[in-house]
């Protein structure tokens, strides 16, 4: 699921109350914690369903349950995890119906979203597009799926981004999180996603400026992102200890 384009932002009075060194030193500590829990969820270390305990992911992260909250309240917004008054954060379960109305839903604007870029795009724009596809590639390559699959999710961001339609790109940044929530719950496990050779032929397409070929790539490209997914299919929750054990052998 896609690196997240909008900023963290501290929380309640302690954040208005940090200098701007100790509010750097916060968010980075947030933007870890986000992406390790993204990262798990999208490695099948973590499924949808599991409760995040404040207190557990403190003690393994070493940091306060402050940075743990801020990392959480960013998951929430992302839809991503589920916070409830006095019950704490769970990691959102999507039903066969919402994970069906999310596809049909991105088809729907990326159709356009390629349609525009591909009609704006400078040779510099797509350049930055490729570097950001054989970084998705690498991090594959090292069997860094969860990453991989968050890098893939960014490059859907910034193609929206060259869009230069803001509307269209505000509703792609809701739908990609919960798009890699939803492969993380259902991908098949014979079924690679591989997306970034896909990636890489949607490029080449809007390089030659046929807007309405990039649009049947890109099209054909989310079809076979849902053929990969069993939509009968949930997997059991993880443990939090154990999903991030590396946490513990690093430290």
């Amino acid at each position: 699921m896609a690196k997240n384009t909008k900023e963290a932002k501290p929380d309640g009075v302690l954040g208005d109350m940090l200098q701007p060194s100790e509010k750097q030193a916060s968010q980075t500590q947030d933007e870890r914690l986000y992406n390790e829990i993204l990262d798990a969820i999208l490695d099948h270390r973590l499924s949808p369903g599991v409760k995040l305990k404040e207190d557990e992911l403190a003690d393994i992260f070493s940091v306060s349950r402050t940075v743990v909250r801020r990392a959480l309240l960013r998951l929430s917004h992302d839809r991503i995890v589920d916070m409830q008054p006095n019950r704490g954060a769970t990691i959102i379960r999507p039903d066969v119906r919402k994970a069906r109305e999310i596809l049909g839903v991105r088809k729907l604007i990326e159709a356009e979203v390629v349609r525009e870029a591909t009609l704006r795009a400078s040779p510099e724009a797509l350049a930055e597009l490729r570097q950001c596809v054989e970084n998705e590639r690498d991090h594959v390559r090292r069997q860094q799926h969860g990453a991989g699959l968050r890098l893939s999710g960014d490059f859907h961001i910034r193609l929206s981004a060259l869009s230069e339609n803001s509307t269209l790109m505000s509703y792609l940044m809701e739908l990609v999180p919960q798009t890699s929530l939803i492969i993380a719950m259902y991908q098949t496990p014979q079924h690679d996603l591989c997306s970034h050779q896909e990636h890489f032929d949607l490029v080449d397409v809007m390089a030659t400026g046929d807007a309405e070929a990039a649009v049947a790539v890109m099209a054909e490209h989310l079809q076979h992102l849902e053929d990969k997914l069993d939509l009968d299919n949930e997997r059991s929750p993880g443990d939090l200890y154990a999903a991030f054990a590396h946490v513990k052998e690093v430290g």
